[in-house]
Formats: structure tokens, C-alpha cells, sequence
């Protein structure tokens, strides 16, 4: 039996770097975005961090659908991989860890942390 053609591939990302190259991506390997500037830092598992030269909230209007989550005004993850949330050390808010190999801990705003935990369940 062969395999349709009108099979629908799994999703993938589409980042725009600065140099106009595109690169695909599979959204399974993205943990977090993180804002700079008009620019947005995309980390990927196990790589450095990529630029992509839209706004956070340009990427994540692509990202919504496939459950991405924005916690901060500069941060938005990928449910999957955050590991851990916990208040932070003065206790005044939340912080989420991410699981490894990023292990990165990231500030959580409390409407950040109400959808995080919605999506979370």
C-alpha cells in the first residue's frame, strides 16, 4: 500500500533569519521564544539560540495553534518542555524551569501563569 497523496505532513515552522534565509523547523524542537528588540531569539533543543527578524508576537500568531503559550511580555514556551513552575525567591510571582537539555529558567507574568496552567490543565 502506498502512501496518499493528499497526506497532510506534520507541521513545521518557518523562521525568517536575518541573512533572508528560511529555515524549517519541527515545533516538537522548539522550548522557548524570547523577545530582543524587533527581533525575536528562538531556542531550539540542543543548539544556540536562533534570530528571527519578526516580533514575538508575529511568530507566536503561528505558534498559538500548535499550543505555544505566552507567559511574559518577552517570553513565550513550549508547554511540552517546561519541566517545573515555582514562585520565585522573594515569593512575589512565578518562574518555570525548562527541561533539559535547555534547563532554562524563565520569569512567568500572572496572566502567563494562569495561561500556562490552563493549557497545562
Amino acid at each position: 500500500m502506498t502512501a496518499s497523496r493528499s497526506a497532510v505532513p506534520p507541521p513545521r515552522v518557518l523562521l525568517h533569519l536575518p541573512d533572508r534565509r528560511r529555515r524549517l523547523v519541527d515545533p516538537e524542537d522548539l522550548y522557548y521564544l524570547e523577545a530582543d528588540g524587533d527581533d525575536t531569539l528562538v531556542r531550539l533543543r540542543g543548539a544556540r539560540p536562533l534570530r528571527d527578524v519578526r516580533r514575538l508576537g508575529e511568530i507566536l500568531e503561528k505558534l498559538e495553534p500548535l499550543g505555544f503559550v505566552r507567559v511574559h511580555r518577552n517570553h513565550a514556551v513550549n508547554p511540552r518542555h517546561v519541566r517545573e513552575l515555582r514562585p520565585t525567591r522573594r515569593r512575589d510571582g512565578w518562574e518555570l524551569r525548562l527541561e533539559p537539555p535547555v534547563n532554562k529558567v524563565l520569569p512567568m507574568s500572572r496572566s502567563g501563569h494562569s495561561a500556562l496552567l490552563a493549557v497545562l490543565g
